[in-house]
């Protein structure tokens, strides 16, 4: 399915307008509304709408937007202007309450609007987000399961036990991607408080303090990887465990066959076993290395914006800060060009300061005579005695001859394999089949042929032109 068949087309036309800003802070509202009413009556909406929003209503303008005049004129009817709006792109339908006698409105929110609520209100929300126990909660549910002995409880426990691992990989990414966000930010930074600030409280709290902390101290992947890992094994290994999940998870209608869902089960059992096995070196390990590229880099970047003026590196910081802004008159780079070779980039990294090594022409040398020795007696003799062998290269042409006769193409089945002999031969033909010297082709066609306990590939041999 595509994503514009599982939601309507001009969903998102709203954030896309000029007034994207509004638009934005009344689906924030509808979230809130959503939040705290299983039925939302138009009017509680638009009332929140009015006292939520009336700075922003009433210095809005509407150019190009299909709003009625008598919309136009007061808060009110420009509140009613985004319910309508709103609701003609899809973020909610509108439905008549049960009493006849009222004309009261309610508010449904599909499925997917609700999601996309839900997101947008996390991405503008500051406070800090918290990581999951996802680790414990694997570890808790497997271990209820273990101790009560019920066979659905224990299949769900290994459902729950992939999810969780699930989530758990996909927090892990976050994180590193934010470290790495964190530290391409630093780079912009030219004052001593910003570095700190963005350090102890923004990447302390937000990252260190919200994942990276419970995963070392509570939630962590160590003390709880092994009794894991035990409880899914020795399940695993017992057959009769291993057929009453897959009963429960076929009444659960998880698959439609028995033999499907014991597949599916030992799938996720494997997953969440090898993936705990190789977390903390994929994944854990990877992080670490990032916080500490970091944290030594916020380290050198407040002692250069500290003591820039008394030492060389902090020289050295504020002249390439001047170099880039000033790269567009050139005054500068002229001044210090005879003492300085600096090479402009976008971006700096590790291997940035180095000058590639220029190719310089061959000079020419005096030839150096090449003395051709007299090839031994004995030597000559053991050359010719490997030509000769059973199965040197004169042995496998003078075979294929055989074998090709007057045909201009033959196949594997006309190599007839009758012995080893046979078989070993063909084998070399097939290996010397790129040698320019030979008489023949070799192309491998799909498949394999069979004849007696010998089995080589199919193929077509075909003589070349002239030979």
């Amino acid at each position: 399915m595509h994503l514009f068949e599982a939601i309507p087309p001009d969903l998102f036309s709203v954030l896309a307008s000029p007034n994207r800003v509004l638009y934005a802070d009344a689906l924030d509202v509808l979230y809130e509304a959503y939040g705290d009413n299983l039925k939302i009556p138009e009017g509680t909406y638009y009332m929140m709408l009015r006292s939520k929003l009336e700075k922003q209503l009433s210095q809005a303008t509407f150019d190009d937007e299909d709003i009625y005049e008598d919309e136009l004129r007061d808060i009110s009817g420009r509140a009613r202007f985004l319910i309508r709006k709103l609701a003609s792109k899809g973020w909610f339908e509108k439905e008549r309450g049960k009493d006849y006698r009222s004309f009261e409105e309610y508010l449904i929110v599909p499925g997917y609007s609700s999601r996309f609520l839900e997101l947008f209100h996390e991405l503008r929300d500051d406070s800090p987000m918290r990581g999951y126990s996802y680790v414990f909660g694997t570890y808790s549910t497997l271990t209820v399961a273990r101790e009560s002995g019920n066979d659905y409880e224990k299949m769900m426990a290994v459902y729950s036990a992939y999810d969780n691992t699930m989530a758990l990989i996909k927090v892990l990414k976050t994180v590193y991607h934010n470290v790495k966000r964190y530290f391409q930010a630093q780079i912009e930074m030219r004052d001593v408080n910003q570095v700190l600030s963005t350090h102890f409280d923004d990447f302390g709290q937000r990252v260190i303090e919200a994942y990276i902390r419970p995963l070392k101290i509570k939630d962590s992947v160590p003390k709880y990887k092994i009794p894991i890992q035990t409880i899914l094994n020795k399940w695993m290994e017992d057959e009769g465990v291993m057929r009453a999940m897959a009963n429960a998870a076929l009444q659960d209608k998880r698959q439609s066959s028995l033999e499907d869902c014991r597949a599916e089960l030992l799938s996720k059992i494997f997953w969440v076993i090898e993936r705990y096995e190789s977390i903390e070196r994929d994944y854990l390990d990877e992080i670490d290395k990032q916080v500490r590229r970091y944290t030594r880099a916020t380290t050198q970047k407040l002692e250069n914006l500290t003591n820039w003026d008394q030492n060389i590196r902090g020289n050295l910081n504020y002249l390439l800060t001047k170099l880039s802004e000033k790269k567009r008159s050139g005054e500068l780079l002229e001044k210090i060009q005879p003492i300085f070779q600096l090479t402009e980039q976008s971006f700096l990294s590790d291997k940035s300061l180095w000058i590639r090594k220029r190719q310089t022409g061959r000079e020419l040398k005096d030839p150096v005579e090449v003395v051709e020795e007299d090839i031994s007696r004995d030597a000559r003799e053991r050359a010719e005695g490997l030509l000769s062998t059973p199965y040197g290269k004169r042995a496998v042409q003078e075979y294929m001859r055989q074998k090709f006769g007057t045909e201009e193409t033959i196949f594997s089945k006309d190599m007839d394999l009758r012995n080893d002999r046979d078989y070993i031969m063909s084998l070399l033909a097939v290996l010397n089949g790129d040698d320019r010297d030979n008489f023949y082709r070799v192309e491998e066609l799909d498949g394999t042929f069979h004849q007696g306990d010998y089995s080589i590939p199919q193929l077509k041999l075909t003589r070349r032109e002239g030979k």
